[in-house]
């Protein structure tokens, strides 16, 4: 999971001539080949500004060449594709409209999956694409459980392995915010590490959080499960997952483990397989909200043309089947592309700063769940689900 490609397109060449005189022997001196560019990262870079100049002076936002996104594949609006990539686009809402869901209870985390508009994608089986099936208020549910459960311990992050677990994570960010605004609150301090330096601001960690995990914790060095390292699945994660599985033909399903990615607007992610889960035809769900991403869908090598597709706040995408050994990654988050929407003067105090911090650096938060074993374990509380 995650080992992604290296950008060779810039490899300087390299001189076997150790002398340093100016008596350069030159037939000592040979010049490796450029490595191939892939066609997943040929794509990806599609999506790059050149963001220097020749001088390597850095090329303010405004004044850099706008990107082309007239390739980019829209569920949104399809009418408004390339006819190349309208001729991709499989309507698949029937098998949920004549799914007959045990759960027709309405809920207060997403929508009724009778109201779903769920697409596939051609070329790409076990692909599917839900369009947001949450109102505003039901986003904002889970930007709040992001991250003010998701981030915080005995969840792991990737602050962790610097400062170790921080308790109250966002709420501590969120007061220095307020105090930083003029508002009278009460700070608590950050303590002091083994040398005496006081330890980085809960805001700086908060603009350095970049993933959390959760239920079977991730060990990213050696890229692998354990299985006695696991803390509680939440339950409307997994109620909504399992709806998503029945949609997607892909029940049952159980979501063992989770990465939770916090993206700003200058993050990416490169092509990547997730592969390291004992149970590979069971989908990745994967749930966005914030600002709108351009996911790249590739083959089952770096050598196949990824298929670019915009990924708007609350859409849901599932990679199940022979998609789970197709490439992957995010090419770009969308300038000036938060969800407007979530910006309410009626919601409380808590809510605006989550919405504030997510919209001042055009913020994306991205849940994605998976199974990990093929007779799923759920940390041995699996005889407490109902599937």
């Amino acid at each position: 999971m995650y080992e992604t490609e290296e950008d060779v397109t810039n490899v300087e060449t390299k001189s076997t001539n150790n002398n340093n005189n100016n008596n350069t022997d030159t037939s000592a001196t040979t010049n490796e080949p450029a490595k191939k560019v892939s066609e997943f990262m040929r794509v990806q870079k599609l999506f790059r500004q050149v963001s220097k100049y020749p001088s390597g002076k850095n090329i303010p936002k405004e004044k850099r060449d706008p990107i082309d996104y007239s390739i980019v594949l829209d569920f949104h609006n399809i009418e408004s594709n390339t006819k190349e990539n309208q001729d991709l686009i499989i309507d698949c809402t029937a098998n949920v409209t004549n799914t007959e869901f045990q759960f027709n209870k309405e809920t207060e985390i997403y929508v009724h999956p009778s109201e779903w508009k769920v697409y596939g994608l051609k070329g790409f089986p076990g692909f599917y694409f839900i369009k947001s099936p949450f109102t505003t208020p039901q986003e904002k549910i889970w930007i709040k459980n992001a991250l003010n459960q998701y981030a915080s311990p005995p969840n792991n992050n990737n602050n962790n392995l610097f400062h170790g677990p921080v308790e109250g994570l966002w709420k501590n960010g969120q007061l220095e915010m307020m105090k930083q605004d003029g508002l009278d609150v009460e700070l608590k301090e950050r303590p002091l590490d083994k040398k005496g330096k006081q330890l980085p601001t809960y805001c700086t960690l908060l603009d350095r959080l970049a993933w959390a995990t959760l239920g079977y914790q991730y060990q990213w060095t050696p890229r692998k499960y354990v299985e006695d390292i696991y803390e509680d699945m939440p339950d409307d994660l997994q109620s909504l997952v399992q709806k998503i599985a029945v949609a997607t033909n892909f029940h049952p399903y159980v979501a063992e483990a989770a990465t939770v990615n916090f993206y700003n607007e200058d993050s990416i992610m490169g092509g990547h397989l997730d592969d390291a889960e004992e149970e590979m035809e069971k989908p990745i769900v994967s749930i966005s909200f914030g600002a709108t991403a351009v996911f790249l869908m590739g083959g089952e090598t770096r050598d196949i043309a990824p298929i670019p597709l915009y990924i708007r706040s609350g859409d849901i995408v599932i990679m199940g089947g022979r998609s789970r050994y197709c490439y992957h990654g995010v090419a770009k988050i969308v300038e000036q592309s938060f969800n407007l929407d979530l910006i309410d003067d009626s919601d409380d105090i808590d809510m605006k700063y989550m919405i504030q911090w997510l919209k001042e650096k055009n913020r994306r938060i991205n849940i994605n769940t998976r199974q990990v074993f093929k007779e799923p374990k759920l940390g041995g509380k699996l005889n407490k689900l109902h599937i």
